[in-house]
């Protein structure tokens, strides 16, 4: 049987500044970070989940592992950044932001710093007051056995210094140093409350983009930086907008349309729109208090028309179209010029008179006559 101590990062880093003191982050590459010995384990598989928020994000792992060598003791690491001026995490609540279990049982894990022996990361910390800690957790893999990891936590949002340029990071290229290529690896961000015109940019570049949310999927490979994940959003487009406004009702010559989109109808084919408001009128057609638009096109109102000459005129009239129509007539009811959308709603049975008038130095009209 062979021993290995081996310090690994599994997954990401997301680095936090505090909007309300002076403070800014102070990046260390974990990268430096290598195994001593090297491991006959080999990632599989990998697929995270990140719940991206505006001011924190929530991240959930599946590493799917396999042993090629022989029985092995490891220790794996997950590193727990923060760069903060002044400013260091309690270990009870760091605790209980990260959970990690193997074929679905939880594993017991510590904090320890595995850089204490390191002089280039003491200097950093006597010059910037940094904290930087490990997850760390004793693994066995018998011969040939294969596992799953599960790993969850949270993390603030990252933010860069003196703007709302905010980002998140995940290091795909720690995964370089398990045994040979990752078979795949797959990383979906769910853009929660972070609106989709508020991204300034996604790397790398094979990112598909559907309904919010962003995917990554890299196959049979041995990551680089090149692949690391970083998504950055500008916090300022970021607004509460309120209640999403109930669009009214919309009624076309008099059918309701419940998706009617007012860029479906031509402009010009509008001769009259009604808005009713009043709460006494508007409960006839709908229980919500939206509003009621009325639409009535040109071919209704000359259908309209057409209805009422042929049933109260013994004449054939061939009507021309509206804008003809409006050239050539002019309409009377009960001796009053009135427009033509005044024919809507008029019933046949209230017609006790229809004339044509034919007039040669002037506009023919249109005598109706209605019961008083």
């Amino acid at each position: 049987m062979r021993t290995n101590k081996i310090a690994i990062i599994l997954l990401a880093l997301c680095f936090y500044t505090n909007l309300f003191a002076d403070i800014a982050p102070n990046p260390i590459k974990a990268k430096s970070i290598s195994p001593k010995d090297q491991t006959s384990i080999r990632m599989v598989s990998e697929k995270v989940i990140i719940d991206l928020y505006n001011d924190s994000s929530v991240v959930k792992c599946w590493f799917n592992m396999e042993n090629l060598g022989e029985q092995e003791k490891l220790q794996i690491g997950f590193p727990d950044m923060n760069f903060h001026y002044y400013r260091q995490n309690n270990n009870v609540d760091a605790m209980n932001r990260f959970q990690v279990k193997e074929n679905g049982k939880t594993v017991d894990f510590d904090i320890s710093d595995p850089l204490k022996y390191n002089k280039d990361y003491w200097k950093r910390v006597k010059s910037y007051q940094i904290k930087e800690e490990w997850y760390l957790w004793e693994s066995e893999f018998k011969q040939g056995e294969s596992k799953t990891i599960e790993v969850e936590y949270s993390l603030p949002f990252g933010m860069l210094k003196r703007t709302n340029e905010r980002f998140f990071i995940y290091l795909l290229s720690t995964g370089a140093n398990w045994k040979g290529t990752i078979g795949k690896a797959e990383i979906i961000i769910n853009l929660k409350d972070v609106e989709m015109d508020s991204l300034i940019f996604q790397q790398p570049n094979n990112c598909k983009i559907t309904d919010n949310q962003l995917v990554w999927t890299f196959l049979d490979f041995e990551p680089t930086t090149n692949d690391d994940i970083r998504v950055h959003y500008n916090s300022n487009k970021i607004l509460y907008k309120g209640e999403e406004p109930i669009s009214p009702v919309f009624i076309v010559d008099e059918n309701f349309d419940k998706e009617f989109d007012l860029k479906s109808i031509n402009p010009n084919d509008i001769v009259r729109i009604e808005v009713i408001k009043n709460p006494e009128e508007t409960n006839k057609y709908t229980n919500q208090n939206n509003g009621v638009v009325k639409i009535y096109t040109k071919d209704f109102v000359l259908k309209e028309l057409e209805r009422l000459i042929e049933a109260k005129s013994n004449e054939k009239i061939v009507l021309p179209d509206y804008d003809q129509l409006k050239k050539d007539y002019r309409l009377f009811i009960n001796e009053d010029e009135v427009d033509f959308t005044k024919i809507i709603g008029i019933k046949k049975e209230s017609v006790v008179k229809l004339e044509m008038i034919d007039l040669k130095e002037e506009q023919n009209r249109i005598m109706i006559g209605l019961k008083k």
